[in-house]
């Protein structure tokens, strides 16, 4: 991957900084696009001082102007962008019944309509540069089995399982592939977090998790990077699992 550049949104979180970092590694250079500005410029400080190339941008990915601004900037300063990976979002906890409109908006519109409005700014570029190129939707198996308690957040991720279908056939004749990925349950430090403040909670999920653990970062990052290289050429418009077998265990042995 070297001289190619990825832009990776969410790219400062737990899930999106190991994405970052596993492009470095095999050698593309990446925009750390992100709300948190400050936690960009920490990851990209992190990775030129290793020897890699970053680039922080401040990125709202519900907003068509911050999105356009994130991806000139991208394209200003490393001359091309090549991949995408978009992994930025948010989620609201309560019942349908009890769902605010603002939330339920905030949702779709962090998930779903930044997913569209990236893939287009980012899109009309791979199409201006004539050499294909690869998208990556972050969706969750959220979108396959609804989530209780938050019932804006399936939609959007199902939603963009949706968007990864319709574009891999308008994008086909550009050499521009697109695909999702369904994480399951992953140990990042959000997921740490609710842990540390419900501990029951873990206990209850390893009973139904047939490898009796949550995934890691780096393992989610692995499918995204192998998923924009050059063994996945073929590979478009299809939303891969990487749960450990969560969704397929409704009828798990019972505990003795």
């Amino acid at each position: 991957m070297t001289g190619k550049v990825a832009f990776v949104s969410g790219g400062a979180g737990g899930l999106g900084a190991a994405i970052c970092r596993r492009f470095v590694q095999d050698g593309a250079a990446v925009a750390i696009a992100d709300i948190d500005r400050a936690r960009s410029e920490a990851l990209a400080d992190e990775i030129v001082e290793s020897g890699g190339r970053a680039l922080p941008v401040a990125l709202d990915s519900a907003s068509s102007a911050s999105v356009q601004q994130a991806v000139d900037e991208t394209v200003d300063h490393f001359g091309r962008c090549d991949f995408l990976v978009h992994g930025a979002g948010n989620t609201a906890i309560a019942p349908l019944l009890e769902l605010p409109e603002a939330d339920w908006r905030s949702v779709l519109d962090t998930h779903l309509t930044g997913g569209f409005l990236l893939c287009q700014a980012i899109g009309r570029q791979l199409v201006r540069q004539g050499e294909g190129g690869r998208v990556v939707l972050i969706s969750s198996v959220g979108a396959m089995v609804p989530v209780p308690d938050r019932g804006a957040y399936s939609p959007a991720k199902a939603g963009l399982i949706a968007l990864a279908q319709m574009l891999s056939i308008e994008w086909a004749p550009y050499d521009i592939n697109v695909n999702a990925i369904c994480p399951g349950v992953t140990q990042t430090p959000m997921v740490q977090e609710i842990y540390r403040r419900r501990p029951e909670l873990r206990d209850q999920r390893i009973r139904r998790f047939p490898k009796k653990r949550e995934a890691v970062p780096e393992e989610i990052a692995d499918l995204a990077v192998f998923l924009c290289g050059d063994g996945s050429t073929y590979i478009s418009g299809t939303a891969i699992t990487i749960d450990g077998g969560f969704i397929n265990a409704g009828f798990m042995p019972e505990d003795e």
